[in-house]
């Protein structure tokens, strides 16, 4: 997948909400279709951030993914997360922060705040 021109493969049948999008926010593009299916190229040249961040918001709100780029779900990056232990993650549970077992602060030196006080 080249940077400058992402594309997406989308059914025939689902082009028309993402060319009407594209022609509504003025992102050119170019439609190739396929001989052997159903299935539609739609090849985008993105000029400016902007566009880039609209286009991948339209994206996935139609359900479509660029052709090319393999992400990782956020469910998947969640449950990694919670798999691992609290020596892994360099946290532990009560009085201090140990990163790595090497360095430990306490809080019970830390400052006090009396929020209850008035001036």
């Amino acid at each position: 997948m080249n940077e400058a021109t992402p594309s997406v493969t989308v059914k025939k049948k689902n082009v028309s909400s993402l060319i009407d999008y594209c022609i509504e926010n003025k992102i050119d593009f170019t439609v190739k279709s396929r001989t052997s299916s159903d299935e539609i190229d739609v090849e985008f040249i993105i000029t400016n951030t902007q566009k880039a961040i609209a286009l991948g918001m339209c994206l996935k709100e139609l359900r479509i993914e660029l052709n090319g780029l393999s992400v990782t779900p956020i469910a998947a990056i969640k449950a990694s997360k919670k798999a691992l232990s609290p020596k892994e993650t360099g946290l532990t549970i009560g009085h201090g922060i140990v990163a790595e077992g090497e360095i430990e602060m306490a809080f019970d030196n830390a400052l006090k705040f009396d929020l209850g006080s008035s001036n």
